[in-house]
């Protein structure tokens, strides 16, 4: 089966640009947990979006959610990306 990946345009404002880069790795990572908890993915679905932080808008990250064998959402935060 061929994944689908959706593009979403909802972002999450985490910390400040004065939050040291591994504060905001863990804050990505409590966010996303929280998140992946609440998703609705469809087997083959993949739903990647941004974490900014809130006070001037600089990327942390991008999050990938998508579902495992087991049913479960997993998720992989990619921090290459980031404009900080």
């Amino acid at each position: 089966m061929k994944n689908i990946i959706i593009m979403s345009n909802d972002s999450i404002s985490i910390g400040k640009t004065t939050d040291s880069f591994e504060d905001l790795q863990i804050l990505s990572k409590k966010e996303a947990e929280k998140i992946s908890k609440t998703l609705e993915i469809r087997e083959g679905e993949e739903l990647r979006f941004g974490f900014w932080t809130s006070d001037f808008p600089e990327l942390i990250c991008e999050a990938l959610f998508r579902k495992n064998v087991e049913g479960n959402i997993e998720f992989e935060l990619d921090f290459e990306q980031t404009t900080l």
